[in-house]
């Protein structure tokens, strides 16, 4: 309790929880700040206005931060986007480190031939280019056109909305939790503790279930705070390329990017297209890192 006290006392850790909160409430109170025509079956974008106008149109009282080139209505995806960013976030990063965890424990306390076998496969893993395995999960996951069937496994991503690259994030991104966690408890094996605990015969699932693993998570816990951002702004990025995604902001930066510099070289000329959303996820990496930093406070034995 002394180290959340503490903890709570740092100004970055306020910060975050003050951003972070923010934007829960914003998620929370979506459909009361940006009402959906289907209250039932609310999207993450609106069209408002007439949608062969063809310019993003400025903030009016219909569409409070203006509109894209199709009509979005740039306020109604920046608030119901929060709802994705958080959902991806959090699944991609929980995903990621709960795999990457188990692995990483199991590597760290057989050691040998396991240990070299698992760190051989993520290496193999980080070698593969992200960009290529969203492209390769793609072909796998996704019909080629709206025209062609969908296979059985396909139809199942389809009705679980799994895009390619919340999938490829979560094949391709388990590998530093593993090497976190492996290390971690490679180092903790030798303690005095440990080594009292086998003398008196405890089993060595006990033994990794009770002692190691529980000592080992506090920088995967780190870890995972930060990447819950991390992986919002990357997912944004493959968006904005034309590689899919899944988040709102992504998509109103990937509809308005011929927009970004408006006539004459003027970046202000249609500010509304791009920068709502760039500070949307501006801000939510930086309080997922800030997030990081006090977990970190709290959770390093050092710090005490």
């Amino acid at each position: 309790m002394r180290s959340w006290r503490r903890a709570f006392k740092n100004r970055q850790v306020r910060l975050a929880c003050l951003i972070l909160g923010g934007y829960i409430l914003v998620a929370m109170l979506a459909p009361v700040l940006a009402p959906p025509d289907d209250p039932g079956n609310p999207g993450t974008a609106r069209i408002v206005g007439r949608p062969r106008v063809g310019l993003p149109q400025p903030p009016s009282r219909e569409a409070l931060l203006g509109t894209t080139p199709q009509q979005f209505d740039v306020y109604y995806s920046v608030v119901w986007g929060t709802r994705s960013a958080l959902r991806f976030g959090l699944v991609v990063t929980l995903s990621t480190a709960l795999l990457g965890t188990l692995l990483g424990a199991v590597s760290g306390y057989a050691g040998g031939i396991v240990h070299s076998l698992i760190l051989r496969i993520g290496d193999g893993f980080l070698a593969f280019p992200v960009l290529a395995a969203v492209w390769l999960i793609g072909q796998v996951l996704l019909p080629a056109n709206i025209w062609v069937e969908p296979t059985r496994i396909q139809q199942v991503f389809l009705n679980l909305h799994l895009s390619p690259v919340l999938m490829a994030l979560i094949v391709f991104s388990w590998v530093p939790y593993t090497r976190l966690v492996s290390v971690t408890i490679r180092q903790l094996k030798q303690a005095d503790y440990i080594m009292a605990a086998r003398a008196v015969g405890v089993r060595g699932s006990r033994i990794l279930r009770r002692h190691l693993l529980p000592n080992a998570l506090a920088p995967a816990i780190v870890m995972a705070a930060r990447d819950v951002g991390a992986m919002v702004v990357l997912a944004a990025a493959f968006q904005f390329i034309g590689m899919g995604g899944g988040t709102a902001w992504g998509e109103l930066l990937a509809v308005g990017r011929d927009y970004i510099v408006g006539a004459g070289g003027n970046p202000l000329a249609y500010w509304w297209v791009f920068l709502p959303a760039t500070l949307a996820l501006i801000l939510f990496g930086v309080g997922w890192n800030l997030l990081g930093d006090g977990l970190n406070a709290v959770l390093d034995p050092r710090m005490v």
